[in-house]
């Protein structure tokens, strides 16, 4: 039935196929065709999935379409399948989608690169392989998807490939999602020595009536799984590859950091549910985790000055509430929320490359300023995106983050604790992106730079955009009819005056107070910094995380090698192999003592080698 969705993966990898090999001899604009054109397809294929669960009603929970069977050994057997449910096709709007308005976007941005190609060809491959994690059968299949993705973001951070920076932020954040990829296989491991399969369908089905609440084994599948998660998603402690992400070029940080990688790892707890409803003991680890992550991530971002990682640590933090939806059981809400962030996160990252584009390549936000009024169009759009991340009423954002903050409350797993991390992270998020609106929009030019307005292919997808930041929001409840069928559940609406109240006023108020501060203060703001000067500074060095683990892990793992190439190696290997070099040589000498040329002395050795055999045959 959903035999034609095979396209979904095959039309990406064909554009990387063609961008990889014959890239080299073709223009930009035909290489910009090509990726685009590649990723279009997919996504024209995904509506026609869509548009067939919701005209079948016996379509509508979906099913797997095997391609051939790969591997059978004895009972267990492997097959090329995808699974197409309300999911994945959910999923695979949002990468497919805006994956293509990326693309469209990426012509005007890399037009000048003499790299085109190669970065078309590597967008192509990241949305393949996102595609395939998303669309996989099974865990062997997911785990595959999982490791591509992580190397065709390796890929994408390191594509300037002549700054170090760069190249030292892809190793960062490879070897940061292989710690995931081992959590992943482990768990795979464990799923197959305890049901025998690593089918999705099979695996869900006999979990329920295998493992018992909080039993050690489903306790150890569901943590294995969320290190893989976190890992992707950057949550708490293995966030610290995102930020330097950013090194990539801009629509590699729209593409990653907004539609498609990092929401993985809460794609996975969602698609996984009923494994992790066996272990109440993991949701409320992910809920914590999430809601400290909200608040973690938005105090690192109201202090950074490029442009750039104050969204990416903006990125961190809505996943946070992604996460604290899932691990509360608000699975609905927190898709709504993913698909709500991929279009207000790619419209900020997209927009500040405009921003970026039309100041000469200028990230600091402290030598932005007053380009309002040059660059009008991605002014309104950083608005819009600005206004639906803090969650301004009737906006996208609005509808998704109210709906997982009251939940964090009133859900059954919800406390007044995780509510209040929200609220607090809400507050910091109005308060830090508004920080950085005021500094690049309002004032006066901080530069010598003339901005100028972006060309027409990079502004088109920003109005797109825009229009989905606003208006997505009030298609929450077809998203909760769409997504019942696989939760099984619809999403609550409690009635709560008070905390809808609250929850409304928290962006409010974070975008005050960036007024007050930014707007009608700045020696008041000057004053708050030296009054907390060893709190900025805290903030400002992202807690010290990356010294803490340079100095906990780094430095003694480089001490260990050091030893063993000096050491161990030298005295060990070296002397070892060595030896048996001078041993042999050693023995070679004393063989060739007999070798005198003397006819007698040879036969007379051979008349002692025979007697002395026959003496062995005879006595012995």
């Amino acid at each position: 039935m959903f035999s034609y969705c095979w396209f979904i993966l095959i039309s990406p990898l064909i554009g990387f196929l063609v961008l990889s090999w014959f890239g080299n001899g073709m223009s930009r604009q035909r290489a910009g065709l090509i990726g685009c054109g590649s990723v279009g397809i997919s996504f024209l294929i995904t509506l026609t999935a869509l548009v067939g669960f919701l005209l079948s009603e016996e379509s509508k929970k979906g099913g797997v379409d095997t391609l051939y069977n790969w591997v059978t050994a004895g009972s267990f057997s492997l097959n090329m399948s995808i699974l197409v449910d309300p999911l994945s096709v959910f999923m695979l709007l949002i990468i497919t989608g805006v994956g293509f308005v990326i693309h469209v976007y990426s012509i005007g941005y890399m037009e000048k690169d003499p790299d085109c190609s190669r970065f078309f060809s590597y967008l192509n491959f990241f949305i393949f392989s996102m595609s395939l994690l998303v669309l996989a059968a099974d865990f062997f299949f997911l785990i595959v998807g999982w490791a591509f993705v992580g190397l065709a973001s390796y890929l994408l951070i390191g594509f300037w490939k002549e700054k170090t920076s760069a190249v030292l932020a892809a190793r960062k954040a490879f070897v940061m999602n292989v710690i995931g990829d081992v959590g992943m296989v482990i768990a795979a491991f464990i799923i197959f020595d305890n049901l025998g399969t690593l089918n999705f369908l099979e695996v869900f089905a006999a979990a329920k009536s295998t493992f018992r609440p909080n039993d050690d084994t489903i306790l150890l599948i569901t943590m294995f799984l969320l290190v893989g998660a976190f890992a992707k998603s950057a949550q708490i402690p293995l966030h610290t590859w995102l930020a330097d992400a950013m090194e990539g070029p801009t629509p590699v940080s729209a593409l990653i950091h907004a539609a498609t990688m990092v929401t993985a790892g809460v794609y996975l707890i969602a698609r996984c549910h009923v494994l992790y409803e066996l272990a109440p003991f993991t949701m409320y680890l992910i809920a914590t985790v999430g809601a400290v992550t909200a608040i973690f991530a938005g105090s690192m971002a109201m202090v950074q000055y490029d442009i750039k990682r104050v969204i990416a640590y903006s990125t961190m933090s809505q996943l946070g509430f992604m996460f604290l939806a899932v691990g509360v059981g608000m699975y609905s809400i927190a898709m709504f929320h993913l698909m709500t962030h991929a279009f207000f996160k790619a419209l900020l990252f997209l927009s500040a490359g405009s921003v970026i584009h039309g100041l000469n390549d200028e990230q600091d936000i402290r030598k932005m300023g007053g380009i309002r009024h040059s660059m009008p169009i991605t002014h309104v759009t950083f608005l819009i995106g600005s206004l639906a991340l803090a969650g301004f009423p009737l906006t996208s954002g609005f509808f998704s983050k109210e709906a997982i903050i009251i939940n964090s409350y009133h859900a059954d797993m919800g406390n007044i604790i995780f509510w209040a991390m929200a609220i607090i992270g809400a507050v910091m998020t109005g308060f830090y992106i508004f920080r950085v609106y005021f500094y690049v929009f309002s004032g006066q030019p901080r530069t010598d730079v003339s901005a100028h307005e972006s060309p027409v292919i990079m502004i088109t997808p920003l109005c797109l955009l825009a229009f989905l930041s606003l208006t997505a929001g009030f298609g929450g409840g077809m998203i909760d009819d769409f997504l019942s069928t696989y939760f099984g559940a619809h999403m609550p609406h409690p009635d709560d005056i008070l905390l809808e109240t609250i929850g409304l006023s928290a962006g409010l108020i974070g975008i005050v107070g960036a007024v007050g501060f930014y707007m009608t203060g700045k020696d008041r703001l000057e004053f708050v910094k030296q009054m907390l000067a060893p709190l900025y500074d805290l903030l400002f060095n992202k807690y010290y995380i990356d010294e803490i683990y340079n100095f906990l892990i780094v430095k003694p793992t480089r001490a260990v090698g050091a030893f063993l190439e000096k050491r161990a190696e030298k005295f060990g290997f070296d002397f070892a192999v060595d030896q048996v070099g001078v041993q042999v040589r050693e023995v070679s000498r004393l063989i060739s003592l007999w070798q005198s040329g003397n006819v007698r002395l040879y036969a007379f050795n051979m008349i002692v080698g025979v007697v002395t055999i026959l003496m062995f045959v005879v006595f012995l």
